[in-house]
């Protein structure tokens, strides 16, 4: 390795987002409010030149930190949210990604889980509107 070569990087690209995030500050990550939080797992993921889908919801750093501050909240809730960090669903209330999705397609009630990923890819494209839309 030559003297000005950076000894890290190799090291670096060995390292999950959360692991990465953990070295980045001084204090811990995990202490930051949720959206401060958020925009640094986004650009840490984009400078790991990861797509959402490389990262599993269970090492996702936000769904780390929602376990961190008290989820799961076990609340019915009509809306789930999309991860900025590894897109997978998420409790808008506490953030986190252990949820059960469930959808009407053609009159059934199903559990989005049992799906196959174009079925799944066709409910995250949806467009949703509100009940003031529709008059």
């Amino acid at each position: 390795m030559d003297e000005g070569e950076d000894q890290t990087f190799g090291k670096r690209e060995e390292m999950s987002v959360g692991e990465a995030m953990q070295g980045e500050f001084r204090s811990d990550p995990f202490d930051l409010p949720f959206e401060e939080f958020c925009e640094r797992a986004v650009v840490l993921r984009e400078e790991f030149e990861l797509e959402p889908e490389d990262i599993p919801a269970w090492e996702c750093p936000v769904h780390k930190w929602a376990l961190r501050h008290g989820a799961p909240c076990r609340k019915t809730v009509q809306r789930t949210e999309i991860c900025p960090v590894c897109g997978s669903y998420m409790c808008p209330d506490c953030k986190n990604h252990a949820v059960e999705v469930i959808s009407r397609i053609t009159g059934y009630l199903q559990a989005v889980s049992g799906w196959n990923a174009g079925k799944r890819q066709e409910l995250k494209d949806r467009h949703r509107y509100g009940g003031g839309a529709l008059r």
